[in-house]
């Protein structure tokens, strides 16, 4: 190649590059979720994403999947974690699930464990993705813990509203967040908990009133008895 037309391609690549920080910097580029990719924009990261994701799984060993323990371990701590987003044998929707872009997989709808990789799956569930929403889970859920959900998810192809509920009530949050146990808040005791909490804040409130009333009449014991101004005592 000639020097004139090397010349010609930095110049051409600078450009580009100047041109992309100008666009960025003016903040033409629309980044709102509303606002979808462009259909070669959305092949190129999926491209990126399936590269990473192999290439960073290679290694990761696969334990025995079709364990019943293994799946109703892993169900209590896929209905606290992942149903909002990927929802679960009976939801139909979720804010989160409309909201995200890109939006997430339906798991029980569209994950065929025959043809996924399992320790794909590990490796995105404990290291999340940039800029999907995806979070890293590993951050509060051991390698097990993992391997318990995705058996769960493994599971759930079939499974009927009433088998996952069960599954669910039948199993207990496990994975821990900031060094406590159970911090897991599933969708389904979120009123019960609220219910509750409501419930001793208005046992609070009443002890207060209780011992303000209980106070006052102490005061009014305790003061001495006065008429015309002057009090009783000679």
């Amino acid at each position: 190649m000639k020097l004139t037309s090397i010349k010609v391609l930095l110049g051409f690549i600078i450009l580009v590059v100047l041109g992309g920080l100008g666009v960025a910097w003016s903040g033409l580029y629309n980044i709102a979720a509303t606002d979808k990719h462009w259909g070669i924009t959305s092949e190129f990261l999926e491209i990126v994403r399936e590269r990473s994701i192999s290439a960073n799984a290679e290694k990761i060993k696969v334990p025995d999947l079709s364990d019943k323990a293994r799946i109703k371990r892993g169900a209590a701590n896929y209905d606290a974690m992942c149903a909002q987003c990927h929802l679960a044998p009976g939801m139909k929707t979720s804010e989160l699930h409309e909201g995200l872009y890109p939006q997430p997989p339906v798991l029980y709808k569209e994950l065929d464990m025959s043809k996924e990789e399992p320790h794909e799956l590990h490796w995105i569930i404990k290291n999340g993705i940039k800029l999907t929403g995806m979070p890293a889970w590993g951050n509060y859920n051991s390698d097990e813990q993992i391997w318990d959900m995705i058996a769960t998810i493994g599971a759930m192809k079939d499974m009927t509203e009433e088998e996952y509920k069960a599954l669910v009530a039948a199993g207990e949050h496990t994975h821990a967040m900031g060094g406590h146990e159970n911090m897991g808040m599933d969708h389904h005791t979120n009123d019960q908990q609220e219910k509750t909490s409501d419930h001793h804040a208005a046992e609070e409130g009443q002890s207060s009133h209780h011992n303000a009333e209980e106070e006052k009449s102490g005061k009014q014991e305790s003061a001495p008895h006065s008429h015309g101004g002057k009090d009783h005592h000679h």
